[in-house]
């Protein structure tokens, strides 16, 4: 007999064309129907989108009604979590997921049971990596809507990772509305023929639900009404997705293992374009995100070992603030222009709170550890092995030239930058009234070694020699490369292999008649390759630990699709462009300003390889994957009844890669989520620094024919997805003659340790924000502080904090290769500790040592992800 297990439930998108708090107010209505439902026996279960930030919202509003929902969670007829909020998987970094699921798993256990279901039934394909963070969290089934291919046909199978985690998966191919038709029409026999597809189960799952819509109070008479008009071998349930697995579960032998991700537009939209939509508010979440993972968490672990204590509550209410901000839309960009607007002020705020407490924390440390109050200089490194780097370093000091001591007494040799003055004395109107009070604000480039979560420490003096400065020069040179620009060309030399790229970097300009959820190419397109031909500056300077090329210019481009069209040039986009090398390593970064001033274009960074390869290679939450240069359906696609255009935009995490046997070259991000390899002569990696488009949804585009996606039945326009006025791009380019995934992904660590350093001194009361406010010093010895040193790793890092009882240290790291690693390193401690394994939870799944101060780590699995718990001993 088919069973129909038929689940009621609401999807609620947490902002779209609406905003945050337009649909909070629709919710807290939408709540009491689902309380009064429940209480009154019209409905005997339901399932509130599988997130707590709703139910958060609603709370905090009307705490009152808190006893009310516990009982029903409590009874098993309220389904609340996992997630904090439905997140987009494709642009989301694994600690993102993590601490998502984290609290969403821990405020709805605070209600009394968390949905332990992988549920996203609406986000814009499904990352490979799931099924691993799924265990990770004693989570044993899923559930998703888009991206299954065609040739799995099936809806019910087991979904594995690489490092042998499954999850029994439901693939609702009909979407998390199908049951709508239960409860509006009366063709019952082909709703059940609709959904009962592709699978030989008697068991099936039916959602009764939709966006934002209204409680069904007619449920249980629609069931009924079914089962006296169905034949007798059909049953409707009234029932729930936990219901609905352990019926799944008793014919689990029959399904197929499949692995992978599932990004194709076969049964829905997938919305590839949104991995480049409003790049500012990629930008603004991935700057967060790197605040969080890589500077604050780290530097309050080392902070507690000197007795200040972790603000968790700021942290977490940190991570909610970037689980908001990576809801599917909200990730996507896929909104009205005043929901944007909110997503990115939201960020922004966060930005600040979690750069003052870096900055509070840097001050406080490095005050207290300071003796007699001397000008100094502290370098801080709050990473658990030890970087050996060149840093750029704001000073402020009362002479023009200075100089740096170690704690021997030896000069440290650094390279002057920039340099400029200020003036501390009280404001006039008449500045000519002003006191002289003049100091010197300077960028220097220092070499340093930092240890393990710990510091270096300079004395700041005045001295009479002139700093080094850069020189002009020809071209820029490091043991790596030598670059020249020349007639308007990047040159490139890579000393590795002895081979000379040239003009190895352009940019590429063309046409978008898409709109925010998908990139489409105009109608009458007209790519342009810009290069730097007409640059109006340029500016190669060489030093000995520093050396940059700055090109200034400006970009004549179409204004907008019918200037295209026409092949006009009448719209024009300013830029400045910086290369810059240092003496350390082969990351060359780049930075773009552009003062966008044109309509309905994407602009993109072109690298120009010397790759011969089948796959790009990117990052994902927790590993890495390689997927065709060209979809294998790219011709025969509406054949098939794709959606969309499966064109071969990608997504990335942190990095995007081309390689093959004898080169790799790789971008390292800071905000972009969109690549793409072209297949030309030879192969270059398209890197999209961000797309320009007015509309939330467009209908019938060359990409994707028919309905208008998200309103399909009303034109809203977006005009600040146009991003026009300035726009910041940042990165880094590596080329190498191997490709190393752990390395690559160790060294975009590096990216993220900018300005972890604090200057005591009392002459700039302005350096951060918080210098202006008194601070208390504690009475800290001066000495280091090496808590955790991991040496030798061959695996990679992905994030320190503190433990969820803030009595021990998380440590995560994870292999990103499809091949084991045997020997993945080394973890050294300061103090005897005992170390246990964790899952990505936080709570103890196994002990390993009882009282150790190193530990030898045992073989990484294809693609493992370990949480080390590291607990010293108390005296």
């Amino acid at each position: 007999m088919k069973k129909v297990y038929t689940v009621a439930h609401t999807h609620w998108d947490f902002e779209w064309y609406f905003t945050r708090q337009e649909a909070r107010v629709q919710f807290i209505f939408h709540m009491d129907e689902v309380l009064d439902a429940l209480e009154s026996n019209q409905l005997d279960f339901y399932t509130l989108d599988g997130q707590m930030s709703i139910v958060e919202d609603y709370l905090s509003l009307f705490p009152e009604k808190e006893k009310q929902l516990k009982k029903f969670v409590q009874a098993g007829r309220l389904f609340v979590g996992p997630w904090f909020t439905q997140i987009d998987e494709m642009t989301t970094s694994g600690e993102s997921i993590v601490r998502n699921l984290r609290t969403g798993i821990r405020e709805a256990e605070e209600l009394g049971s968390a949905m332990r279901i992988g549920y996203l039934p609406d986000s814009f394909g499904q990352s490979q990596d799931m099924p691993k963070i799924y265990q990770g969290f004693d989570i044993q089934h899923a559930l998703f809507w888009r991206g299954m291919p065609n040739e799995a046909n099936t809806r019910y199978f087991y979904w594995s990772s690489n490092d042998g985690s499954k999850v029994l998966t439901a693939n609702i191919k009909n979407g998390y509305y199908a049951g709508v038709d239960l409860v509006e029409k009366n063709d019952f026999s082909d709703l059940v023929e609709r959904i009962s597809t592709h699978t030989k189960s008697n068991a099936h799952l039916l959602p009764v639900g939709g966006d934002q819509r209204a409680v069904d109070f007619n449920l249980k008479t629609r069931i009924d009404k079914a089962n006296q008009e169905i034949e007798d071998s059909t049953v409707f349930i009234e029932s729930n997705y936990p219901q609905f697995f352990r019926a799944l579960e008793k014919e689990a032998q029959e399904f197929s293992d499949i692995k992978g991700e599932f990004i194709e537009p076969t049964d829905s939209k997938i919305h590839r374009g949104i991995y480049a939509s409003r790049y500012d508010l990629k930008q603004v979440y991935d700057q967060l995100e790197r605040l969080l993972t890589y500077q604050l968490e780290p530097m309050s672990v080392l902070a507690s070992r000197y007795g200040i204590a972790v603000k968790q509550g700021l942290i977490d209410s940190l991570w909610k603030i970037v689980s908001r901000g990576q809801a599917h839309d909200s990730a996507g960009g896929c909104n009205s222009d005043k929901t944007n607007r909110d997503i990115y002020m939201r960020g922004i705020n966060g930005l600040q709170e979690a750069q003052s407490c870096m900055d509070y924390l840097l001050r406080k440390l490095s005050v207290s550890l300071n003796r007699n109050q001397e000008d100094s200089l502290f370098m801080w490194n709050p990473l658990p092995f030890e970087l050996k780097v060149i840093k750029k370093v704001k000073l402020s000091t009362q002479n023009k030239h200075f100089s740096l001591t170690d704690k021997n007494g030896e000069k440290v040799a650094f390279e002057l930058i920039e340099q400029k003055t200020e003036n501390a004395a009280l404001l006039r109107r008449n500045p000519e009234e002003m006191l002289d009070e003049r100091y010197y604000v300077s960028t220097i480039a220092l070499e340093c070694t930092l240890p393990a979560m710990g510091y270096v420490h300079y004395h700041v003096s005045d001295e009479e020699d002139k700093a080094k400065t850069l020189k002009k020069s020809a071209r820029i040179e490091n043991d790596f490369y030598q670059i020249e620009f020349t007639e308007g060309n990047f040159n490139l030399y890579l000393k590795k292999n002895g081979k000379k790229y040239l003009d190895f970097l352009s940019f590429e300009d063309g046409g978008d008649e898409g709109d925010t959820y998908d990139y489409s190419p105009a109608f009458a397109d007209w790519i342009l390759n810009l290069n730097f031909k007409n640059s109006q500056t340029s500016h190669v300077e060489q030093g000995e630990l520093l050396s940059r090329i700055i090109v200034e210019g400006e970009w004549e481009l179409p204004y907008n699709l019918e200037s295209r069209k026409e092949q006009i040039l009448d719209g024009q986009v300013k830029y400045t462009l910086t290369l810059e090398i240092n003496k350390q390593d082969n990351r060359i970064q780049l930075r773009l300003h552009v003062n966008n001033q044109v309509l309905d274009h994407r602009l993109r960074l072109v690298l120009k390889t010397d790759v011969q390869s089948a796959f790009s290679t990117s990052d994902t939450p927790f590993g890495i994957i390689d997927r065709p240069i060209e979809e294998k359906h790219l011709q025969d696609w509406r054949a098939r009844g794709y959606k969309e255009e499966p064109t071969s935009m990608r997504p990335l995490i942190h990095f995007a890669n081309l390689h093959d046997a004898k080169t790799s070259w790789s971008f390292l991000s800071k905000g972009t989520k969109d690549f793409q390899v072209l297949a030309k002569a030879q192969q270059e990696l398209a890197i999209t620094i961000f797309r320009g488009v007015g509309y939330l949804g467009r209908p019938d585009t060359k990409r994707r024919p028919g309905d208008a996606s998200g309103l399909q039945t009303r034109e809203v326009e977006t005009p600040d997805s146009q991003l026009l006025g300035d726009v910041f791009f940042e990165g880094s380019i590596v080329i190498d003659t191997n490709f190393d995934a752990a390395a690559l992904q160790n060294q975009y660590l590096l990216t993220t340790q900018e300005n972890i350093y604090y200057q005591t001194q009392t002459i700039n009361r302005f350096s951060t924000p918080i210098e202006y406010f008194p601070i208390n010093k504690k009475k800290l010895e001066f000495k280091e502080q090496q808590v955790v040193v991991l040496e030798n790793i061959e695996v990679a890092f992905s994030s320190m904090e503190s433990s969820i009882d803030q009595t021990g240290i998380q440590l995560r790291l994870y292999n990103p290769c499809d091949t084991a690693q045997g020997i993945p390193g080394v973890i050294k401690l300061q103090e005897p500790a005992a170390i246990k394994l964790l899952n990505l939870e936080g709570k103890i799944i196994g002990s390993l040592e009882n009282s150790t101060k190193e530990l030898k780590m045992a073989e990484f699995r294809p693609g493992e992800i370990r949480t080390y718990g590291i607990f010293f001993n108390k005296q």
